[in-house]
């Protein structure tokens, strides 16, 4: 009873987590259960329910990692209001990921130019921030990545090739003979 004060205080600035609540009254000298500041919480929500004093939860779903990272990779005026506002919390929440997130989009536009210095800025950048073990690797392979930014030629169509030759061959494995196998990769060609 003698921090029921400070909970209502907690819920009405909007600090409505039962568990977060528990840990806060625990540093203040609260012996009590969590599950007691639960029934607490579950109690005042279906009080503030009953008197429609709570504004109405938006239908909002958290993005998936792979939406998120989507978000990330794109230019600000791509993307609506909704995700922008989302953008921001998440970089004030998390500021090493709003330079992240910079960090390679100016990789991808190095990728797409054909300005080879800015790449040893931009791995000097890279190097202090979370992109640290990229920027690692692609030193590792520096002049592989020098050659993709300033040509044009692509092995995609010969992978796309090596890839068709192999699920052939998966096909077949262990079921017919090399003949076979030879005759049925100059047929797909």
């Amino acid at each position: 009873a003698r921090f029921e004060a400070w909970l209502e205080a907690q819920w009405a600035s909007g600090c409505q987590v039962e568990q977060q609540l528990w840990r806060e009254l625990q540093k203040q000298g609260y012996t009590g259960s969590r599950v007691t500041v639960a029934r607490w919480a579950a109690n005042r929500s279906a009080c503030a329910d009953s008197e429609g004093a709570t504004q109405p939860r938006s239908a909002w779903k958290a993005p998936s990692r792979r939406r998120c990272a989507w978000y990330l990779s794109q230019d600000s005026d791509q993307i609506d209001a909704e995700t922008r506002l989302f953008l921001c919390h998440l970089f004030v929440q998390a500021p090493e990921l709003a330079t992240t997130a910079d960090l390679a989009k100016r990789f991808v536009s190095l990728l797409n130019g054909d300005d080879v210095a800015a790449l040893d800025e931009w791995i000097e950048q890279a190097t202090n921030s979370e992109l640290n073990s990229f920027a690692n690797g692609i030193t590792r392979d520096i002049d592989a990545v020098r050659a993709a930014i300033t040509t044009s030629w692509t092995t995609s169509p010969v992978e796309g090739q090596i890839n068709k030759i192999k699920a052939i061959k998966r096909q077949m494995y262990g079921r017919a003979s090399y003949p076979l196998l030879r005759r049925r990769v100059l047929l797909a060609a």
